[in-house]
Parts: C-alpha cells; sequence; structure tokens
C-alpha cells in the first residue's frame, strides 16, 4: 500500500504559491484514502531561478518589485467593478468572438443561463444571504441591471460555450452591482467574505462550477490593468515583466543549463520517505523527476504521477537531459507512470504514445483558458477518482 506522496512542483513556485498547491493536494487525497502521507518537495526556494545581481544586465531596469498577491490582485478587480459592476462582462465579450456559430446544444445553454441569471431575482438562498446587509429591492434591482444589459448579452454571444468563466463574470457582475445601490443609498457595502460567499452561490445557482475551488479567468493581463487603474502604482513594465520571468521562464532554462542539484534535491527527498512512495509532479517538476527516474534507480518509488508536464515532448524534441530520442525507458523506471494532460493547457503533453507500454495517459477538463488550466489539476475530482485505485 502507498504510504507516501511526495509533490514535486514546477516552474515558477515559492514557498506560497506551492502551500497553496499542497494543501489542494492534501484534500484530494483525504478525499480517497487519509492513510497516505504527503510530503514536500519545494526545490524552488533554494533551486530555482533569480535574478543573483538584481537585474544589473537589463537596460534601464529598476529593480525587482514586491510579488503581488493574488488577494491583492482580486481587490484591484473590485475596485474596476465598483466603478463599473459591467466591466468584467464587456472584457468577456471582446476576448470572446460573437461570430463563430454554436452547435445546437451550446445555444440551448446559453439561453438556460440567460433564464438563470433573470431567476436569480427571485432567488430564495440569496434573498436570504444578503437580508442582513440589503433589501430585497436592491438585491432585484442589481440582478435586472445585469440580467437586461447589452454586456451580459454580449459575453454570453462571445464565448464559445457556457462554463465557469462566464458564470463567474456575470455572478461578480450583479454582486458588484448591489453594491453600488448600497452606496448610492448610503449603506454599508457588503463585507469581503459575504461578497464573495455571494458569488460562489451565484456561480452554483448558475449551474456551479467545474472545479471545488473556483479559479479565476483574471490572469495578467486583467489583473494587470486593474492594479494600475486601481492603485496607481505601477512601476515600469519591463519591471514587471523581468520580475516576473525570472522565476518562471529562469527556472526552466535554470534547469537545462544545471538541473543535476534540482534532481539531487528530489532524490534527497525520495531517500527520506522510507518505502512505497508515489511522486507527484507537476510541470518542470515531471520533467526533473522523469530524468531523476532514469538515471537512478529509486526502487520505493512505486509510481509516478506527472501532470501538466513537458517530458513527452522534451523527449521528441530530443532535449530530455537523461535520455536521447529512439531510446527506450530502463528498466529501473517506475512500472507505473500516470499521466495526466488537459487539452486546454498548452503546456501539458501525452506520454503513452511516446513511451509506448510504459505510460497511460488521463484526459481531464478543466473547462478553463490557458494558462489557468495548467495549475488546475489538483482541483478536479476525476483526476483523483482516475488516481483512487492507484493509491490503495
Amino acid at each position: 500500500m502507498v504510504k507516501t506522496v511526495l509533490f514535486v512542483h514546477g516552474t515558477g513556485v515559492r514557498k506560497h504559491s506551492y502551500e497553496s498547491s499542497a494543501a489542494r493536494i492534501a484534500e484530494g487525497l483525504r478525499s480517497i484514502n487519509r492513510g497516505i502521507r504527503l510530503e514536500p518537495c519545494l526545490w524552488g526556494d533554494v533551486h530555482g531561478a533569480r535574478l543573483g545581481m538584481n537585474g544589473v544586465s537589463i537596460p534601464e531596469f529598476n529593480g525587482p518589485i514586491a510579488a503581488v498577491s493574488e488577494e491583492t490582485q482580486m481587490e484591484a478587480l473590485w475596485e474596476l467593478l465598483a466603478q463599473d459592476a459591467l466591466f468584467e462582462l464587456r472584457e468577456l465579450a471582446a476576448a470572446g468572438n460573437p461570430d463563430d456559430l454554436d452547435a445546437p446544444q451550446d445555444r440551448i445553454d446559453k439561453a438556460k443561463l440567460l433564464t438563470q441569471l433573470a431567476a436569480l431575482e427571485t432567488n430564495a438562498v440569496l434573498l436570504a444571504r444578503i437580508q442582513e446587509r440589503a433589501l430585497t429591492a436592491q438585491w432585484q434591482q442589481a440582478v435586472r441591471a445585469v440580467a437586461t444589459s447589452q454586456a451580459a448579452k454580449d459575453a454570453v454571444d462571445a464565448a464559445s460555450r457556457v462554463d465557469t468563466t462566464l458564470r463567474l463574470g456575470l455572478s461578480r457582475a450583479v454582486v458588484a452591482s448591489l453594491q453600488a445601490r448600497l452606496l448610492e443609498d448610503n449603506m454599508a457595502v457588503l463585507p469581503a467574505p459575504l461578497r464573495d460567499a455571494l458569488v460562489k452561490k451565484g456561480v452554483d445557482e448558475l449551474g456551479g462550477g467545474e472545479l471545488n475551488i473556483f479559479t479565476d479567468w483574471v490572469t495578467s493581463k486583467l489583473k494587470g490593468l486593474g492594479l494600475r487603474w486601481a492603485t496607481a502604482k505601477a512601476k515600469r513594465e519591463r519591471d514587471a515583466l523581468y520580475t516576473a520571468a525570472a522565476p518562471t521562464a529562469g527556472d526552466v532554462l535554470l534547469y537545462q543549463a544545471r538541473g543535476a542539484s534540482i534532481r539531487d534535491f528530489i532524490a534527497e527527498r525520495v531517500g527520506q520517505c522510507g518505502d512505497d512512495v508515489v511522486i507527484f509532479a507537476h510541470s518542470l517538476g515531471g520533467i526533473a523527476c522523469v530524468d531523476l527516474l532514469i538515471e537512478r534507480s529509486l526502487p520505493q518509488v512505486k509510481a509516478l504521477v506527472t501532470v501538466g508536464s513537458q517530458a513527452p515532448f522534451m523527449y521528441e524534441i530530443g532535449a530530455l537531459t537523461s535520455l536521447e530520442l529512439g531510446k527506450q525507458l530502463p528498466t529501473h523506471f517506475p512500472p507505473k507512470w500516470i499521466n495526466f494532460y488537459d487539452c486546454n493547457d498548452l503546456l501539458s503533453y501525452k506520454a503513452s504514445q511516446v513511451f509506448a507500454g510504459r505510460a497511460t495517459d488521463h484526459e481531464v477538463r478543466s473547462g478553463l483558458p490557458f494558462p489557468m488550466s495548467h495549475s488546475a489539476y489538483w482541483d478536479m475530482p476525476e483526476l483523483w477518482q482516475t488516481l483512487e485505485p492507484h493509491l490503495k
């Protein structure tokens, strides 16, 4: 029986984001087998890339800027929504292609979504949630303002299909519209926990989310815009670009040049985990683990699980450090290699045809666009359902 899961992270990950992913993995493991111990393998803080001389090689670089937390980014988005409750819907409409032909079922789903949106006006659960903070009339006005808006219709029309991205945008617009009415009537706005709970419940009432934990479409472009507009504290674009790129792209470059120290660190952690270990490896972590398990015999590793991994692609183009194209995996490589990919994740690849008979592929669908799809694996129930028999 599997005793330990060792989680090896991917590129650009450092302590805070690692802990967030590890918490989601721990929750998934508890859902299928409470007897498995989760062990960390946080190589990024010590062996990951960083600007060792504070960017002196970059022309006109003003120096690293502090990382902006997800919480701060979402605060900026809510400031944007406070100025225009339909802001996110306009962005969704602009990002889509309303001229695409919808499949019959998609047209039915979109019409149903607009009906569900209008029905939020009299939704008993949501009305009960806002009872102590807002008037029924204010909630109904907020729902009506969004449901009858051109922005909502355009966002729905432009979407390729109904998914969490669209439901989140509509639900946030309603809550932002309610906030605006509270301000107009000199009433206290909703506290953030209640605001976020209303958004989540709104998504549930609009058909639910594909993920256990709601992951937003609002990534670098929109959040960056929000930060510039809402805080007026932005530095030059080049500073932000290089600060962000140093750990992310830098980890990949550093691994290709000097990956041995990262593999040594993973091997050391494997040795500290005892017998019957399964490695969970994400993204670049999957490349490092495949290289490690080709180079060394680690019999305590009973299985390798890769998610969003580029290892098969690296082998196919002849860039996998440990194995030349045309050569086979060694006999000491773990007997089970389970590889998960998502067609929306542009950094995930299939392994079963590249390493025939040595790897099995499982497709999962986050319903999220790239790059969010690249970090959504641990939230998908189908991943844990697939892994359950392998971890018993």
